[in-house]
C-alpha cells in the first residue's frame, strides 16, 4: 500500500464532490453523499418526447465474487427520471403527464448482450411525470462475469396516465452506461 493512499482516496472523493460528480442527496430528512456519478462519462443522459433519462452506476465489490474461478463482478445503477418543465410532446401535441408502463433492458460484458430484460414498472412502481415535477430516482443491481460491461434500454410511457392514457404509448431512450471497475472505490 502506498505511504499516501488514504490521501490520496480523500482528495479524490473531495475532488469528485467539489467539481459536481457526486452530490449530496437529501432523504427523509438527512443528507448524504450520493456515490452515483452525475457528469459524464460515467453518467449518462437522454431526452426524449420531453422525458429527461438520467442513469449512472458504481461497482459494489461488498457484493462481488472475485474468489472463485468464474468471478462475478456486481453494479448498482441509478436512474432519475424527470419531465421537462414544458411537458410531455409527441408528435406536436403537448401532454402535461405521462406514466411509465414497461422496461427494456439490455445489459452486455465485453460488448456482449448477455441479458435481454423486458417487464412491466420499475422496482414494482409505475412512476407518473408531471411537468417540472420532482425526478424519480430508483436504484437496482446487476451481476456480471466481466470487470467491464454497460446497461442500456428504454422506458415504455404513456401520456396522461395508464388507468386514463391520452394517445399511443412512446419509447423513452436511457442511454448506455459502462459498468466499469472505479479507479477508486469510495
Amino acid at each position: 500500500m502506498l505511504p499516501d493512499a488514504m490521501l490520496l482516496w480523500l482528495e479524490e472523493h473531495v475532488r469528485r464532490l467539489e467539481n459536481g460528480i457526486i452530490k449530496l442527496r437529501e432523504e427523509g430528512g438527512f443528507k448524504s453523499i450520493n456515490l452515483f456519478p452525475e457528469e459524464p462519462p460515467l453518467c449518462s443522459t437522454a431526452i426524449t418526447n420531453g422525458v429527461k433519462v438520467r442513469a449512472s452506476a458504481v461497482f459494489v465489490p461488498e457484493s462481488a465474487d472475485l474468489q472463485n474461478d468464474n468471478e462475478m463482478y456486481a453494479f448498482s445503477y441509478s436512474i432519475r427520471m424527470s419531465l421537462l418543465p414544458e411537458g410531455c410532446f409527441i408528435q406536436g401535441i403537448c401532454f402535461n403527464s405521462c406514466q411509465l408502463h414497461r422496461r427494456h433492458w439490455i445489459i452486455r460484458a465485453n460488448d456482449i448482450v448477455i441479458s435481454d430484460v423486458n417487464g412491466e414498472a420499475v422496482i414494482g412502481e409505475f412512476p407518473l411525470l408531471l411537468p417540472g415535477g420532482k425526478e424519480f430516482v430508483y436504484e437496482s443491481c446487476t451481476p456480471l462475469p466481466t470487470s467491464l460491461g454497460s446497461i442500456e434500454g428504454s422506458y415504455t410511457f404513456v401520456p396522461g396516465r395508464l388507468k386514463n392514457p391520452k394517445g399511443a404509448p412512446f419509447e423513452v431512450e436511457v442511454a448506455r452506461v459502462p459498468l466499469q471497475l472505479p479507479d477508486y472505490i469510495f
